[in-house]
């Protein structure tokens, strides 16, 4: 399902957040193909950090706050890119979906940890990915939905 290069960007990704003082995940169809649901073609690696690690990130790597406000449905307070090559890695804090009339945060609530090659990531678990899925409500979450059947 993850290809060498999506091995190779996340063996990065973990490096990258080694020095993290908070709990990390991987998201979106990542994080479902790390726990064995097939989400088909996978193309950038989601990460959600906490607002702390996110500053200390963008000091000790040079990385620049790409948040741009958002959407009228998602928003994130702070937006990376470090550049580990093929795959894009997006790593995000402050991450917020608007349901309800409100503003509320992405933080989940399992913490399963995957190993890949000779490094380790953290992905929600299953009850929580399908939880996400559902708040997030477009329709290729929708979809991605069915797969966990």
């Amino acid at each position: 399902m993850l290809s060498p290069l999506h091995q190779t960007a996340l063996q990065a990704t973990a490096d990258f957040l080694s020095d993290t003082d908070n709990p990390w995940w991987v998201l979106g169809s990542t994080a479902m193909a790390l726990i064995g649901v097939d989400p088909g073609e996978v193309r950038d690696i989601d990460v959600l950090v906490s607002p702390r690690d996110a500053q200390k990130l963008m000091r000790a790597h040079g990385l620049a706050n790409q948040a741009d406000g958002g959407t009228h449905r998602f928003r994130s307070d702070y937006f990376l890119q470090p550049n580990f090559g093929d795959i894009p890695v997006e790593v995000m804090s402050g991450y917020q979906i608007f349901e309800s009339g409100s503003w509320l945060p992405v933080a989940p609530a399992s913490r399963l940890a995957v190993t890949v090659g000779g490094a380790t990531v953290f992905v929600p678990d299953r009850t929580d990915q399908i939880d996400l899925l559902k708040r997030l409500g477009r329709p290729k979450d929708l979809d991605r939905l069915q797969l966990f059947d």
